[in-house]
């Protein structure tokens, strides 16, 4: 969320030079200038933020397009929220990165196969975001139905494990959270694009085309395929499982998600692990090392020419590095977080650059994250120990204002003088409401839903100072559930094809999770499971609210199973993810219940299976 322009603040060091959210930005896509001057950037600071992405969405982003980066190498843009590469070699076609949904995958396929035809000889993902792999079975199902041998998916050997992180244990969280960032329901006039591709297809995207690597690496792997070297370097940074493709006969780089035209998400607001921002840093100076003269980003537009190529790379990881080490800096001196997030921003010739501004990524974010990932949520201040619980501190924080109705006119008013770029009235007016939603009492001269409507409004207003396409949707989105209502997060369908790839202790790991405690409190039962296709024993011992999983030999003082199921290991997938009934897996003797069958359904009733 933007927080006020600092441009009274001497420091020039301070983000009062780029605005919190570059209002350098305006003038640099309007000109296409590099590092506009000052005068530029004044007389662009009134434009509506909505311009601004609009803007941004129609230049950077474009229509669906494809473009010949150097000889035999092709880029579809525009089609995905990611770009989807393909590279001709004599042994076939290699494709980078093939997008996120069936539909928009199949449309930049026949757009790519126009320009570049021949058969499909190898993909690569250059991450587990589901954005760059969501479209694979496109571009692989044809071999699929053939019975012919499976075409090579390369990734790194990180792969598996970020990926199920993003989809397992913390699955619901993420995908609610997700649908905000992408703004699920918020209009395309409102978002018109993601800073960084077309918005996403949610509900295209359930209907997952993904497919699992078969072939992993770790450090680097060569493929020689004809007279063309692809070399796939492990390259840790928007993600752990990274890499970046180096051609040396093309003089090409595809960066993934190392680099993009707008400051990097070095935090997502849709919660992910820590982003390695050291790493990223080092990634981005290994692909310095190579020299590139053409760049190709999984998202925005291919890069040309040595020497900018250099200039862009050096000022993407200076503006990595200069946000770290002012936090390490800063943190040293005793700035407490909150500090440092009003403090900390790019210095003016970083600020400027057009691929530097907070449209994906933002500076205050990544700043709160690097502070917790390397000291944690305690900031040092005393104070934050032993706080009041929120709703008593909102409470008292109400009283001393003069009471809720003053505190909901207040807001109201402040929403009502909201203008500028900054929108610190806004912001006030969300602050306000968000006290009273907390304190709410039913004594009150007004219920619940007043104050979530005039919250929803609130947010709507911060929502029009704002040009991150992230905070924007995100914004917009929750304003639209507080009127709407939100809708319950939705599993994507995987396939036999993914299902089959995914080791079974995953969907036994996420189990646990699931079981609902206070059905528990009581219980200590164990359940015993054989998977007959892999030799595998596993046991789930639910022990007063606490699910535990064990592999081979129970664990001391576990009970005696109530029964042992056994079964293949893809039936259990299917039954997990509610591709099949364990009725119908019964009766068609795939699954088999040894003890007691009241015993096994009383204990999965235990579990959500949501």
């Amino acid at each position: 969320m933007e927080t006020a322009d600092r441009t009274s603040v001497p420091s020039p060091m301070r983000r009062a030079t780029s605005g919190r959210l570059g209002l350098a930005l305006a003038g640099a896509l309007l000109l296409g200038a590099h590092g506009c001057g000052r005068d530029t950037v004044a007389q662009t600071r009134a434009l509506p933020s909505s311009e601004v992405v609009d803007q941004h969405c129609r230049e950077l982003i474009g229509a669906p397009r494809v473009e010949e980066v150097t000889e035999g190498v092709f880029v579809a843009q525009g089609y995905d929220l990611a770009n989807t590469t393909l590279i001709q070699t004599p042994e076939g076609n290699v494709i980078v990165d093939p997008g996120m949904t069936r539909a928009r995958a199949a449309q930049a396929r026949d757009a790519l196969l126009a320009r570049a035809p021949g058969p499909t000889r190898a993909l690569i993902f250059t991450h587990s975001h589901i954005d760059h792999v969501g479209g694979a079975a496109v571009w692989v199902e044809e071999r699929e139905r053939a019975g012919d041998p499976p075409v090579e998916i390369w990734a790194t050997a990180n792969f598996e494990q970020h990926l199920l992180k993003q989809y397992g244990l913390f699955a619901p969280t993420e995908q609610r959270r997700g649908a905000r960032q992408m703004g699920r329901d918020v209009a395309d006039a409102d978002v018109p694009c993601s800073a960084l591709g077309r918005r996403v297809d949610i509900e295209g995207a359930l209907n997952s085309g993904l497919r699992m690597p078969n072939k992993v690496f770790e450090g680097q792997h060569t493929l020689a395929l004809g007279e063309l070297t692809l070399e796939l370097v492990e390259a840790h940074g928007e993600t752990h499982d990274q890499l970046y493709v180096w051609i040396p006969e093309r003089a090409l780089l595809l960066a993934g998600d190392n680099y993009y035209h707008s400051f990097p998400n070095l935090y997502t607001i849709r919660g992910t692990r820590p982003r390695p921002v050291d790493d990223w840093i080092r990634s981005l100076d290994a692909m310095r090392r190579r020299a590139p003269e053409h760049l190709v980003p999984s998202h925005t537009p291919p890069l040309h020419g040595r020497a900018h190529i250099q200039d862009v790379l050096t000022s993407y990881r200076d503006a990595i590095q200069w946000v770290r080490d002012e936090v390490v800096r800063g943190s040293n001196r005793g700035e407490s977080v909150e500090q440092l997030v009003a403090r900390v921003g790019l210095p003016p010739h970083l600020a400027d650059k057009p691929y530097l501004q907070e449209l994906y990524g933002q500076v205050d974010w990544s700043v709160r994250a690097i502070f917790s990932n390397e000291l944690g949520w305690f900031d040092g201040g005393a104070e934050h120990l032993y706080p009041l619980a929120d709703d008593a501190r909102a409470r008292r924080e109400i009283a001393l204002m003069g009471g809720p109705q003053v505190v909901l006119d207040a807001a109201i008013a402040a929403r009502g003088a909201a203008q500028g770029p900054t929108r610190d009235d806004a912001r006030w007016s969300v602050h306000l409401l968000a006290r009273l939603r907390a304190a709410h009492d039913p004594t009150w001269p007004f219920d619940q839903n007043t104050i979530e409507r005039e919250l929803a409004s609130s947010l709507a207003a911060v929502a029009e100072g704002v040009h991150n396409t992230n905070g924007r949707a995100y914004l917009l989105q929750a304003a639209h559930e507080l009127r709407h209502g939100a809708r319950a997060p939705e599993n994507p369908e995987l396939e036999d094809a993914v299902l089959a790839g995914i080791p079974v202790d995953r969907f036994l790991e996420i189990m646990t999770v699931r079981l609902y405690p206070e059905q528990a409190i009581e219980v200590h039962e164990a359940l015993a499971f054989e998977f007959t296709d892999v030799a595998r024993r596993f046991t789930v011992t639910v022990r007063r609210g606490v699910a535990e999983l064990s592999e081979g030999e129970p664990l001391p003082g576990t009970p005696a199973p109530v029964a042992t199921i056994r079964v293949d290991s893809l039936t259990w997938k299917r039954l997990a993810t509610k591709r099949e009934s364990a009725a119908a897996a019964l009766a068609a003797g795939r699954m088999v219940i040894d003890g007691s069958k009241a015993g096994f359904l009383g204990f999965m009733r235990r579990f959500d299976r949501a």
